[in-house]
């Protein structure tokens, strides 16, 4: 079985986004099944020209951010059998209209769907939802042929560092009995980081006590470029960054809450740099040092580091709302109080109840976390790269294929292959 798939998504390499390490995986792992699979970096981010990294074939970014200028001509000449698209679907304007087999992997954060995403979907040959809730919002709709194909985690990097919890504590200076919430978010309004610093500083509230700080692995303030867009949308305040430090002060948790320097998240800091418990910063040993990830944002698509950190064994907060609470699998859901419509598609973002997060953080508190540990490792390992292309990719593509490539015959239709 062999099909020629082009990838439109943010870049393969050097990037330190979810979209990113999807991509990557995807691609390189579709490559060594024999796939023939070329990508289109988002945001400008290949400028040197086609070359091949890992197996996959990287075509020139174009100069229109979400690479809808050069899509259709490297289709052509990539003789494709299928683009996926891993972004936004309100991001595109122009690719849907084309007569491609247009696959897009659709994020839905918000219920009910917005008409701008569904109105991008009509056209699609196949849709790929990364949530079992995100597959019964667009089906609801009215969009049809849509497969459950959620993300994947590298469960061979992101793992519990067993006998180096305090290294892992120390090397991001806390102490060993400190109990640490780690919030792992980038800093956009949607994800509604001022209110789980309130969530949290409610808990220390509920529990004076107790040693506890909030690691928050985020931008303090915003980065410059103003307003977001997504392709023709304008996304108003939703996807602005805003300056946290004000809040923080006022909040009173400047010596509760820790941020990293702005250049270190300008740069990021790999997944995993070795077994250095001193100066190998990594997102492993992160997830690894904190007792709970707090993670109640306004809506998620699929919450990456809700599975990257089970993996590590770390037990999980997050807003009951669009696909966080399946993503949950050893931790607490929180309800939301209310929504708030802060974007031009006009979606709901959920408003997650600051006393319910305050509750919940006490509960993992006050809980058996050895137990905690071991459950969100094991339901962290349905998501692992292996079993995501076991079972979700190779039966989509071949369904794909005798659908593009039939074969029939007296017994019936098949592929070629």
């Amino acid at each position: 079985m062999t099909l020629r798939i082009l990838w439109l998504s943010d870049k393969i390499y050097g990037g330190y986004s979810a979209y990113s390490k999807v991509t990557y995986e995807s691609c390189t792992r579709l490559a060594k099944l024999g796939h023939k699979v070329a990508h289109i970096p988002m945001s400008r981010a290949n400028l040197m020209g086609k070359h091949v990294h890992d197996g996959v074939f990287v075509y020139g970014s174009g100069n229109d951010p979400w690479g809808e200028d050069v899509a259709v001509n490297h289709y052509v000449d990539w003789r494709a059998d299928m683009l996926i698209t891993l972004k936004e679907p309100w991001a595109f304007n122009t690719i849907q209209n084309y007569a491609i087999n247009f696959v897009p992997y659709a994020i839905i954060d918000h219920s009910p769907v917005s008409p701008s995403i569904t109105s991008r979907l009509n056209t699609a040959f196949k849709v790929l939802a990364p949530s079992r809730f995100a597959q019964r919002e667009l089906k609801t709709a009215g969009i049809e042929n849509v497969a459950y194909m959620p993300h994947g985690v590298r469960t061979d990097l992101y793992r519990p560092l067993e006998g180096h919890k305090e290294d892992c504590k120390k090397q991001w200076f806390l102490d060993p009995d400190d109990f640490t919430v780690l919030v792992v978010t980038m800093n956009r309004i949607r994800k509604m980081n001022p209110r789980a610093f309130r969530g949290y500083k409610r808990f220390l509230e509920l529990n004076p006590d107790v040693k506890s700080h909030l690691v928050f692995w985020g931008d303090m303030q915003p980065r410059q470029g103003g307003e977001a867009t997504e392709g023709p949308i304008g996304l108003g305040v939703s996807d602005v960054g805003v300056n946290l430090l004000p809040e923080v002060m006022s909040l009173g948790l400047g010596e509760s809450i820790r941020w990293p320097d702005r250049s270190m998240m300008a740069e990021g800091i790999p997944e995993w740099a070795g077994e250095d418990y001193v100066g190998g910063w990594d997102m492993v040993k992160l997830y690894n040092a904190a007792d709970v990830l707090l993670f109640c944002t306004g809506g998620e698509g699929f919450g990456m580091p809700l599975i990257e950190a089970q993996a590590c064994g770390v037990p999980v907060v997050a807003t009951d709302y669009a696909a966080g609470p399946e993503q949950v699998g050893e931790g607490l859901t929180v309800k939301a109080d209310d929504y708030v419509i802060i974007n031009t598609p006009g979606v709901r973002r959920a408003l997650t109840s600051i006393d319910g997060m305050a509750e919940a953080l006490t509960k993992i508190m006050n809980a058996d976390r050895s137990k905690m540990a071991r459950r969100a490792r094991r339901f962290a390992e349905r998501y692992s790269w292996e079993n995501v292309v076991d079972r979700y990719y190779k039966p989509f593509l071949d369904a794909a294929e005798e659908e593009l490539k039939p074969l029939v015959t007296k017994e019936g239709t098949k592929t070629w292959a």
